[in-house]
């Protein structure tokens, strides 16, 4: 999950970039979907939720999310963490 908190005189940037980027992510190995969401309450709150068929993972991020990590950092503040889906019984 990647979150970026910009403005809205970047959120027209963020969106053009995030598009592109999004394209050359989708060609990694073992990634399923990429999700991007906008926040009700803030406009300029924008999350990416990338989905990923692979039996390991890297506590750091894949390099897809690092790279997109990286590229939003110039527009305000980003967060990336890593989730793993909880096994039910």
């Amino acid at each position: 999950m990647i979150r970026l908190r910009t403005t809205s005189a970047q959120l027209e940037n963020v969106a053009g970039l995030l598009v592109d980027t999004m394209k050359h992510a989708a060609e990694e190995t073992g990634l399923v979907r990429i999700h991007m969401y906008n926040s009700v309450l803030y406009r300029t709150d924008v999350a990416l939720s990338l989905t990923w068929d692979t039996s390991s993972f890297q506590h750091e991020g894949s390099r897809a999310g690092l790279s997109i990590s990286e590229a939003l950092k110039t527009f305000g503040l980003v967060e990336h963490s890593i989730w793993v889906e909880k096994e039910t019984s």
